[in-house]
């Protein structure tokens, strides 16, 4: 997940919480408000028309639209109810001249229980909750009062009771909960894109500066990043990165001028050791014991010399050396490692197979072959009883396959094993004297020509190392399999021929 997309959505549900923290408080205010302003309405009418300060129908209208009411005429004026009873035996009164009527016919008093109807006749005031019986719900309020009735020049105890429909607030609320939520959303929607576009602005210069260091590498220490205008701390790590760069650059030159340096003055007194030892051999009558001493010299003086010549390799390839490639055969150069490789091989046995006797290449033969070498004399050094080397065209490349029997390499290994002065520990380094650099200068040689290697392995039953080179048209070619035998020479055949190195 990109640092981009993570401030999106921390930032975006940031805002959410605040939204919605915010939609939930409105919601709970607006309906304590709503019930708040509807009871204080109900409450304000009640008491007009409890006191007389208007008329009952006037009084009635000031009702909301959904509103219920009901009037119990309890007696002539003075007569105070002693029971609920004397509530619910009262006589019901419909004002003549009010346009009001309930939305039902339900009698408000007969669903209040005994208790609330007692606490009118105790307090002259009772509020509370009652269920129709269509299942809706009211907030019922209830006053004793008087009813004046000037024409009879009479005036008369009453009990007045308002129902307030639990579903006039219920409507509002929804609507309200329906326009939060929206509110919300696209509020949300919009402050994703904000900070989805603003991340992007605010973090385009670490981009540049992330594309700019992925081309660094060790071949090419000049790169450098771009540095920002802004004084901030993108600025400061490109900055960073740029002297971090210049000490490491630095270094590696220092690195690549002492390698270099080293293998030149190297070179001169380990080939004249070796020769020298090689002259005592050959032209003294040395003793048994002086032979092996000879020999271990000269040994190791052929070991340091291929070290040197390995050395110099990386050095020139570090320096941005290039190689000179022109139209090569491949199957001749397996052919001339074949060669070189059998009579040396021991007991163990090697094989070519190409199903074509050309197979061109843009390279360089003595390079390919060193290639090639390096990874049969590998695979001998490891142990390998046989060593398969396959060639084919593939497409657009030529595939170059090199199979052993060998112990196989470690799982873990596998990833470092191309990379400079590293050995295999185990069974696969225990025969050869190698410095770990044969494989690291495969894969330059491979990358010059284009190409590209790889290596499969499992324990125990052998390794592959494949070569993909980019192939050039074959400019003839034969049915059958070309093969190479002990003498060299080349043949073609439907099946491969094993060879049996020669002792």
């Amino acid at each position: 997940m990109t640092l981009r997309l993570r401030l999106t959505l921390f930032f975006s549900l940031f805002i959410a919480v605040i939204l919605s923290a915010v939609a939930v408080s409105v919601y709970i205010l607006t309906e304590r408000s709503l019930n708040t302003t509807l009871e204080d309405r109900a409450n304000q009418a009640l008491s007009d028309l409890t006191r007389g300060v208007v008329p009952v129908p006037e009084g009635l209208q000031k009702l909301p639209g959904d509103a219920y009411y009901q009037i119990m005429v309890l007696g002539v004026a003075g007569r105070v109810p002693g029971n609920p009873g004397d509530i619910r035996n009262g006589i019901p009164y419909t004002p003549s001249l009010s346009s009001r009527s309930n939305p039902t016919g339900d009698s408000l008093v007969a669903l209040l229980g005994d208790a609330s109807l007692q606490q009118l006749i105790d307090t002259g005031y009772v509020s509370s909750s009652i269920t129709l019986q269509n299942g809706e719900k009211l907030r019922v309020l209830g006053e004793l009062g008087k009813l004046d009735r000037p024409a009879q020049q009479m005036s008369f105890e009453v009990a007045m009771f308002i129902g307030i429909p639990a579903s006039t607030v219920a409507r509002t609320l929804d609507q309200l909960a329906r326009d939060l939520v929206l509110t919300v959303l696209l509020a949300f929607l919009a402050f994703a894109v904000g900070v989805w576009v603003l991340s992007g602005q605010i973090l385009s210069p670490l981009k540049r500066v992330t594309e700019a260091a992925a081309t660094v590498s060790g071949r090419d220490l000049s790169q450098r990043v771009p540095v920002p205008r802004s004084h901030d701390e993108i600025r400061e790590l490109a900055v960073t990165i740029n002297h971090m760069l210049d000490r490491l650059q630095e270094s590696f030159e220092t690195q690549r001028r002492f390698t270099a340096d080293a293998s030149h003055e190297l070179r001169t007194p380990v080939t004249a050791i070796q020769g020298h030892a090689s002259y005592l051999l050959r032209r003294t009558a040395p003793t048994n014991e002086q032979t092996d001493s000879l020999t271990v010299i000269r040994r190791e003086a052929e070991r340091m010399a291929k070290l040197v010549n390995d050395l110099l390799e990386l050095a020139r390839a570090d320096a941005g050396f290039s190689i000179q490639r022109e139209p090569t055969n491949l199957v001749e150069v397996l052919e001339a490692v074949h060669m070189e490789v059998a009579p040396v091989a021991g007991e163990a046995i090697i094989e070519v197979t190409a199903p074509t006797p050309v197979l061109e290449v843009l390279g360089d033969a003595s390079r390919l072959k060193q290639v090639v070498l390096n990874l049969v004399q590998n695979a001998l050094n490891a142990g390998a009883r046989h060593v398969f080397i396959n060639a084919a065209r593939e497409k657009n490349d030529v595939r170059l396959e090199i199979l052993d029997d060998g112990p196989g390499i470690p799982p873990e290994a596998i990833p470092h094993l191309f990379d400079r002065f590293y050995r295999v520990d185990g069974a696969r380094s225990g025969r050869g004297n190698g410095s770990g650099l044969g494989l690291a200068i495969v894969r330059w040689i491979v990358q010059q020509h284009g190409g590209q290697v790889s290596v499969e392995s499992r324990l125990t039953e052998g390794s592959v190392f494949t070569v993909l080179l980019p192939a050039l048209q074959v400019r003839s070619s034969d049915a059958g399999a070309t093969r190479v035998s002990g003498d060299g020479t080349r043949a073609r055949a439907t099946n491969p021929r094993v060879t049996k190195a020669r002792e």
